[in-house]
């Protein structure tokens, strides 16, 4: 019977070479039981921790070896184990509430590009691209923002109202856009520019780049085949 791995009966072991393994209860940890650690984020919103990482494992769990480069991490949650796999800055693209936020602001507010165009030079901001001749609209907009990719989610009444170019933003969604507005101190009466800028800046960047420096630092755990 697999035995569960926890922070009571998990250690790690140093061999004569600086070799560390994962192990439970004196017995290294397989395949198998590393698998069974439930994925949750180790990175906060804000950049920082959500608990204590113990080191990194070499092993893709989830056949994602050939995704954008990143760390998969075991650390602690209370007094639980979990595992995390941890994007590294400059690959793939990241998800935060303010990169939808400025997604939908330059919607509202109308200075994104128009369906079936590319954006104007300086913008990195797209919405669609064009594929065999044919235009396909992405269900998240896509920007770059301090040497990081973001993608931001747009609720589908409103990437549909930006695909018929209509001009107008359903009232629910314009209500839930300004509530969230106010959710990072920002009023809906503020002008576009100057919201998008406070957006922008409230994406951890920089909080984000040094805690995955940190966490590349961390040893790395050996676990059996």
């Amino acid at each position: 019977m697999t035995r569960q791995l926890t922070t009571q009966n998990a250690t790690i072991t140093t061999a004569a070479v600086e070799v560390k393994t994962l192990t439970i209860s004196g017995k290294q940890v397989t395949l198998a039981v590393f698998r069974q650690l439930q994925e949750e984020p180790l990175i906060a919103q804000d950049g920082t921790l959500n608990g204590e990482p113990w080191g990194v494992v070499n092993y893709h769990p989830d056949k994602c070896s050939d995704a954008p480069a990143h760390l998969h991490v075991v650390w602690q949650h209370d007094g639980e184990l979990r595992r995390s796999a941890v994007q590294m800055p400059a690959d793939g693209r990241h998800s935060h509430p303010a990169a939808d936020l400025y997604v939908q602001a330059r919607i509202i507010y109308g200075t994104v590009h128009r369906p079936r165009t590319q954006p104007k030079a300086g913008d990195s901001l797209i919405l669609n691209e064009k594929v065999a001749g044919v235009w396909r609209t992405f269900a998240k907009g896509r920007f770059k923002h301090d040497g990081m990719d973001f993608e931001g989610a747009v609720p589908d009444r409103l990437r549909r109202e930006w695909s018929r170019y209509e001009g107008t933003t359903p009232d629910e969604d314009r209500l839930a856009f300004e509530r969230a507005l106010a959710a990072f101190g920002i009023s809906h009466t503020e002008p576009e520019e100057q919201a998008t800028a406070k957006l922008l800046a409230a994406l951890p960047t920089e909080q984000y780049r040094a805690t995955v420096s940190y966490l590349s630092t961390l040893p790395q755990l050996f676990i059996a085949v």
